[in-house]
C-alpha cells in the first residue's frame, strides 16, 4: 500500500480541530463551561462534565483553553479521594460570562 499521499495522524487531528472550531461548537462548549461555573460556582472537571452533559475529554480541553486565556483559575482542591482541582471563574471570566449573557438576552 502506498502511503505517500496519506495525511499523518497529526494532520488529521489538526484538520478535525479546525473544522470543529469553524463549526462554532468549540465556542458553544466554552460557553457551557463558563455558564455552569456562573450558575453553580466552582466545580471539578468531572462535575462540569455532569452539569453540561459534555464528555470529560471535551471538558478537559475547554478548561485548558480557558485556563490559558485566564478566564478560569484553580480555586482549590476537592476533598475527594483522589483530590481533584476545583475550577472557578476569574474576574475576566466573569466579565466574559456577563457579556455572553447580554448577547443571548438581546
Amino acid at each position: 500500500m502506498n502511503t505517500a499521499f496519506q495525511p499523518s495522524g497529526n494532520e488529521v487531528k489538526r484538520a478535525a480541530f479546525s473544522d470543529h472550531r469553524r463549526s462554532g461548537k468549540l465556542s458553544a462548549s466554552r460557553g457551557l463551561v463558563t455558564a455552569s461555573l456562573v450558575s453553580k460556582g466552582p466545580m471539578t472537571r468531572n462535575q462540569l462534565a455532569d452539569a453540561t452533559g459534555l464528555p470529560l475529554a471535551s471538558i478537559c480541553g475547554r478548561c485548558r483553553e480557558l485556563l490559558d486565556m485566564d478566564y478560569i483559575e484553580v480555586a482549590g482542591m476537592s476533598a475527594d479521594s483522589p483530590a481533584r482541582q476545583v475550577l472557578g471563574l476569574t474576574e475576566s471570566g466573569k466579565a466574559l460570562a456577563v457579556e455572553a449573557a447580554k448577547g443571548v438576552a438581546s
